[in-house]
């Protein structure tokens, strides 16, 4: 229930009279609310000044709520977990206007301070009504006290008039002096023993505790810590015992009550995910037999919660095995959170006002209602960051989540791969980043940017299957303080969308055309590879490739007779060739490969092969007197062509036959051979009007005396000369089989007409 206050006019009205000129209340800087059997005053922290102070006014008679004397008279002031200053007040604290149990009124001045010592004061009357009736028995775990009252009892018909027993009065005046008071205290080494010291009220004050009586209640109020206070252990955790009963006289006769008190002095600690405060479910020095609860409600941040909201925030209360658990889960709503950056870690504190209704009936009290008020703080608890990847492949677009942050952290600014975020620019390419709340108080953001934007890196696995990486640091900003916190973020998706490339080739007029389709993978994760060797500006130079990139693939013409050109045969159609080419990824060494055969007609080669064989065609074409290719050999006349058409002759034979010559250079050895003109008649028969044309075409090839052969080709000297020794090129290449090879090579024009 929402309490009024008033300006100081009210108290005038009241007969009150301010120590100082009030000023005027900023409106919506101070929140007053009853509860149960407490006054609520919360001061926003935004009219808090460096220095202040809070007093109390009854009457004439004003006091500054701190220390011991607020402790004793009712009084607990702090801040609360929002950081606002909060003043809890109980009804039957000091200075309180007491009106006849009902109604319950106590004048506050919030007092600022400043350097010049000048004052601002604000007065506020805080007015309550009782809402819940006075039980037999109350009890109140304060923050810096403890607090019981109960019920006035009358004596019974039949004692009315029973004289004053020990101990005998001291003092006979009217009031709370004639009262005695008896503390019982564990006797050290005597496990349950006690003894009892009897004290009276007077005395009882000077020791710290605060005893009154209303119209029809005894209260007893002491700070913890008090004398003649004692602890037991429960557990891991304390309790704080004050075993009292008062003495009084009513009617003449003595009447005892039984004035116990004990709070627990453990705080909460996080167990798992949660803020865990324990506490005995029973204390021998409040329960006794035929113990029944009433009912337990828990309330935060001064609210009760009910059933349906505690579940809903994930609030639990236990009873394990004659334990009470409360447990709220850390960052709850209710409580406040706090970030830090600790060590170059993201952590929170959480902060949370808790407070405890118990209600329970035994064989002494037909009800007694016991609240405990704790304000719980738990520190620098190391939160990790969730990373929640919310992708759909299918979509083309990353989909990632960072939460979960309170409302004191917020995200500066976004770096991927390497390069800060302009949201300008990015929002153009489909980048988008949004803030979403959360229930409990915090929220999320959600970064979406899709898979083709140039930041987000690729990378392919093989088996037509590519990873996308999206790779970010979030810079938070943490507030007051402005601590920055960077969170690295990386999330992958594997799609299968890969358009491997493609090779396809085709023959030209000068040699073999080689196309490589790009596919939808960044070629530059793919090497080209032409007969083995390498596609890079060297080889293209050395061999005279031409090249020529187009939109969806590249072009390379490889030159016949150039690096890189397998030759397979040589036969009447022509010189049968193959480029063999392929690409490779240069991560998983996946391969696409083709060769290209083409066959280019020749009229005259000579092909020295490895395996010591020449072959080579000769074009008797042009000749005058005509010779027929039919009647051409070798050295050795046997050694006739293979195949022929009406002007050329195709020849195979091993250099170490046909009447071929072997002659040595140095480390090299000269083979050599020749076609000539062999009719086949002989000469002394040949018709006076058939002359026998003189034609001669030398024929040689070079290889190394000790070592591998090499393949050649050169073009037959035409007209027939000395054979010459060619000009010698020398590279290594590798084969289509995967096997290296030296080949020497020259490299001729072709004929005319060729």
């Amino acid at each position: 229930m929402v309490m009024y206050y008033v300006t100081w006019l009210w108290f005038i009205l009241f007969g009150l009279c301010p120590s100082s000129v009030p000023d005027s209340i900023p409106i919506g800087m101070f929140r007053t609310e009853c509860h149960d059997r407490h006054f609520w005053l919360s001061i926003s922290s935004n009219v808090l000044g460096n220095k202040f102070r809070v007093d109390v006014q009854g009457g004439s008679e004003v006091h500054e709520v701190s220390g011991q004397w607020a402790a004793e008279c009712g009084y607990t002031i702090g801040f609360d977990s929002w950081g606002d200053l909060l003043l809890r007040v109980s009804y039957l604290a000091c200075l309180v206007d007491n009106q006849r149990e009902t109604e319950f009124r106590v004048l506050v001045w919030f007092v600022n301070q400043y350097s010049n010592e000048e004052e601002k004061s604000y007065p506020l009357l805080l007015a309550c009504p009782l809402q819940v009736p006075w039980g037999p028995r109350e009890l109140v775990c304060e923050e810096n006290y403890m607090e019981v009252s109960v019920l006035k009892q009358s004596p019974p018909d039949n004692h009315i008039g029973v004289e004053w027993v020990t101990p005998a009065p001291v003092e006979l005046d009217e009031g709370l002096r004639e009262w005695r008071v008896v503390f019982r205290i564990p006797v050290l080494h005597q496990e349950g023993g006690m003894r009892e010291e009897t004290v009276p009220v007077r005395m009882a004050h000077l020791l710290g505790y605060y005893i009154n009586t209303t119209d029809t209640r005894i209260l007893l109020r002491c700070p913890y810590g008090s004398k003649l206070a004692y602890m037991l252990q429960w557990g891991v955790a304390g309790v704080e015992v004050v075993s009292a009963t008062i003495m009084y006289k009513l009617k003449w006769t003595l009447l005892t009550v039984d004035m116990s008190m004990a709070c627990t002095m453990n705080q909460a600690q996080m167990d798992g995910s949660d803020v865990l405060w324990s506490l005995p479910r029973n204390l021998p020095a409040l329960f006794h037999p035929s113990f029944i609860e009433r009912g337990l409600k828990l309330g935060v941040g001064g609210r009760y919660l009910s059933e349906c909201v505690a579940h809903q925030r994930g609030y639990q209360i236990q009873d394990n095995n004659g334990t009470l658990e409360i447990r709220i889960p850390f960052g709850a709503e209710g409580g406040t959170v706090k970030s830090h950056v600790i060590d170059g870690r993201y952590s929170q504190s959480y902060f949370v006002d808790v407070f405890l209704l118990r209600e329970w009936k035994d064989a002494a009290w037909s009800l007694t209602r016991q609240q405990i008020f704790r304000a719980f703080s738990i520190r620098h608890v190391p939160r990790p960051i969730t990373v929640i990847n919310l992708t759909v492949p299918s979509l083309g677009e990353f989909s990632v989540s960072l939460c979960c942050f309170p409302p004191d952290v917020s995200l500066g600014n976004v770096t991927v791969a390497g390069q800060p975020v302009v949201w300008d620019e990015m929002e153009r390419d489909g980048v988008s980043l949004s803030q979403n709340p959360l229930p409990n108080n915090t929220y999320s953001y959600l970064l979406r940017i899709p898979f083709s934007h140039p930041l987000v890196s690729q990378k392919y696995l093989g088996d037509w299957l590519r990873r996308y990486t999206l790779s970010g640091v979030f810079s938070f900003i943490l507030t007051p303080d402005g601590e920055i916190y960077d969170h690295p973020a990386t999330v992958e998706v594997d799609l299968q969308d890969v358009v491997l490339p493609k090779l396809e080739g085709e023959c030209t007029v000068w040699g073999v055309r080689v196309l490589a389709y790009y596919g939808n993978i960044d070629s530059s994760e793919w090497s080209l590879y032409v007969g083995g060797m390498r596609l890079d500006w060297d080889l293209v130079e050395l061999g005279g490739f031409s090249l020529d990139a187009q939109e969806h693939f590249l072009s390379v013409e490889v030159p016949l007779y150039a690096h890189g050109m397998a030759f397979e045969g040589l036969g009447m159609q022509g010189l049968l060739v193959s480029v063999f080419v392929n690409l490779v990824h240069l991560e998983t060494a996946e391969e696409q490969t083709h060769v290209q055969r083409c066959v280019f007609p020749v009229r005259e080669l000579l092909v020295c092969l490895p395996d010591g064989r020449m072959v080579v065609m000769v074009d008797t074409a042009g000749i005058s007197p005509p010779v027929n290719p039919n009647h051409t050999a070798l050295l050795d006349p046997a050694c006739r062509p293979l195949e022929t058409d009406h002007s050329r002759a195709l020849f195979s034979f091993h250099i170490d036959s046909c009447g071929t010559i072997a002659t040595y250079d140095g480390d090299q050895v000269i083979y050599r051979n020749e076609v000539r003109n062999m009719p086949p008649f002989l000469p002394h028969l040949r018709p006076l009007s058939q002359p026998q044309p003189h034609y001669r075409v030398p024929l040689g090839c070079v290889h190394p005396a000790n070592g591998n052969r090499s393949l050649s080709i050169y073009l037959p000297s035409y007209p027939p000369t000395p054979l010459p020794l060619p000009l010698k090129r020398t590279h290594k290449t590798a084969s289509h089989t995967g096997h290296l090879e030296d080949r020497d090579q020259k490299i001729y024009s072709l004929p005319a007409g060729g």
